[in-house]
């Protein structure tokens, strides 16, 4: 599975380069946004492995940004890194008692920019190993409701229609049943999701996709309700 790297900056030269040079790398996936509120959305939505985030940005910056993704229980662990011009020992300091993970100095070296980024996934993913449980969020709650809205939509998918809202469901349930521990919901919600990106007119896809919607809600019906003793 790819990490995802959310960039946010309000430059969209700056986000077109990174993502140039990040798409090099296979094993990363990257999206861009152009302000903090559209980094937010994406951050809870996309559940990336690390975000990168300018700090001078209008509106709402990238201090503030922080603040409100370590507000969030399901944005909370996300691991920050500060891309900025102010790289003085004194500003990472500050940076990283207010929660980032470091920063990486503009202007970039583009050669060393792929080695930054591993490097920071490589000590998150040592830190979730060493971490305790993630924040209770009520999961199996969120599973029965989950549950709940894709038979809704089951119906208007396999009579022909479009699925953008089943895709948006299945895709936020393959990052939150994953950090979770449930890597068998994660892995069928992905293969749905993969189902419907690779759908063809003749149908076939669908009624495959249905096949694997169907495990799916199997898999959510077994871990909803309480918390088996």
């Amino acid at each position: 599975m790819k990490s995802r790297v959310l960039h946010i900056d309000d430059d969209p030269a700056m986000l077109k380069v990174v993502a140039a040079v990040l798409s090099r790398d296979p094993t990363l996936e990257t999206r861009g946004c152009l302000s903090a509120e559209e980094g937010m959305r994406a951050a809870a939505e996309w559940l990336p492995d690390l975000i990168l985030s300018d700090v001078s940005m209008p509106e709402v910056d990238g201090l503030q940004l922080l603040g409100e993704l370590r507000n969030r229980p399901l944005t909370m662990g996300i691991p920050v890194v500060f891309t900025t011009a102010c790289g003085r020992f004194e500003d990472i300091a500050d940076f990283k008692a207010l929660g980032a993970s470091g920063i990486i100095a503009k202007p970039f070296n583009l050669r060393e920019l792929i080695g930054s980024v591993r490097g920071y996934l490589a000590l998150a993913a040592s830190a979730v190993d060493d971490a305790g449980p993630a924040p209770e969020i009520g999961i199996r709650d969120r599973f029965k409701d989950d549950a709940a809205l894709l038979r809704e939509l089951r119906g208007p998918f396999e009579a022909g229609g479009a699925p953008d809202d089943l895709r948006h469901v299945v895709h936020k349930l393959v990052g939150v049943a994953g950090i979770y521990g449930f890597g068998a919901i994660s892995d069928a919600a992905a293969a749905v999701e993969d189902g419907i990106a690779h759908m063809t007119p003749d149908g076939v896809a669908r009624a495959d996709t249905l096949a694997g919607l169907d495990g799916l809600l199997e898999l959510l019906d077994r871990n909803s309700g309480p918390r088996p003793d």
